[in-house]
């Protein structure tokens, strides 16, 4: 019975020690390395480099503030009214740890899109789906937490992927 004990006690201190503190004070994402790009989907993905990281794992977050409005769309494309939309604010944040790979790690985090509020105005209805018209990340901040070093803060992503109807 000892046994099963201290493994499940070693556990969570292995899970604690992947992204401990600074693994070296020359961290620094390289120059034009961080990159963002909004899919289809909505969702943004993060890439970047970071160097003069020596050896050990490394901790990155991607948080922002995404504004995404919904609108009611037919079988056809069109938009029946103007006035069917929904529009989402909330802040999302991703993570990941990555292994350094002789001093580096080259890497892409993804914010993922809100879902479509589907049990709140508007309903759509028959043969509508609620759909994505716009999304906007705002605030983008990349960071590697193992180092506390910034690769991106402040950043900005758009894609409208219908036009608003007149």
């Amino acid at each position: 019975m000892a046994i099963p004990v201290m493994a499940i006690l070693a556990t969570p201190m292995l899970a604690q020690s992947t992204c401990g503190t600074a693994v070296s004070s020359g961290s620094h994402f390289q120059k034009g390395s961080v990159t963002g790009t909004i899919d289809s989907t909505g969702d943004v993905t993060i890439k970047a480099t970071e160097a003069g990281l020596g050896y050990g794992d490394v901790c990155w977050t991607v948080t922002a503030d995404v504004s995404a409005t919904y609108f009611c769309r037919t079988k056809s494309g069109n938009i029946p009214d103007a006035s069917n939309k929904h529009t989402v604010n909330e802040a999302v944040s991703a993570g990941g740890t990555f292994p350094t790979k002789n001093g580096k790690v080259t890497a892409s985090l993804t914010l993922d899109a809100p879902a479509a509020p589907v049990s709140e105005p508007p309903t759509c209805g028959n043969g509508q789906t609620l759909d994505l018209q716009n999304i906007t990340y705002s605030n983008v901040t990349l960071t590697d937490t193992t180092n506390n070093v910034t690769g991106l803060s402040g950043g900005t992503f758009s894609l409208t992927l219908f036009p608003a109807p007149k």
